[in-house]
């Protein structure tokens, strides 16, 4: 549900891109992190749109679509950290910067819905706490026609990296000899 709503018409394509980037990763021994809103709880007292956040999680749950898609989870290994709703960005996700801080990881490659809203915010507030943020275009959508293409080429690119796929990935085989 949320593919579809956060989306727009390009999540389906997106979503493979960031099903093959997660095995890509794995492969090469990069940690891989979910940052999900887990609809089980309540939104912050102040949340503006309270009542939207808990239609939508009671439809996810009565629809059955309140899972991560699980071509996002074959083979494990991955390490979930959940936030309230109505935080957008996933460094709200309780003990997320203490992990990162904990594993030495001083540098975030960010895909997922919608470009306009945790990925913005995520990579805004990243950069803010001194990560190198790489926001992976074509593994972003937004449910608003022209935002997405907005918000990598003039918002993102301002204050981290902004690439594709095949790009970060040949990217990262030069930086590591493998080419």
């Amino acid at each position: 549900m949320i593919v579809q709503r956060a989306g727009g018409a390009a999540a389906s394509a997106a979503l493979e891109v960031a099903v093959n980037m997660r095995t890509w990763a794995k492969k090469q021994g990069i940690q891989v992190i979910h940052a999900l809103i887990d609809i089980n709880q309540t939104p912050f007292p102040t949340c503006k749109d309270t009542a939207r956040f808990t239609s939508a999680a009671e439809a996810m749950k009565s629809s059955g679509s309140d899972k991560e898609p699980a071509e996002l989870l074959e083979g494990g290994g991955d390490v979930t950290f959940t936030r309230r709703p109505g935080y957008v960005s996933a460094l709200k996700s309780p003990g997320l910067i203490e992990f990162l801080q904990e594993k030495g990881i001083k540098s975030l490659v960010l895909m997922g819905l919608s470009t306009s809203g945790c990925v913005c915010r995520t990579s805004i507030a990243a950069c803010d706490e001194e990560y190198v943020v790489t926001v992976i275009s074509d593994g972003c959508a937004d449910p608003a026609e022209g935002m997405h293409e907005m918000m990598v080429g003039k918002l993102l690119n301002n204050r981290g990296y902004v690439t594709t796929a095949a790009e970060f990935q040949e990217g990262f085989a030069k930086a590591a000899g493998r080419q």
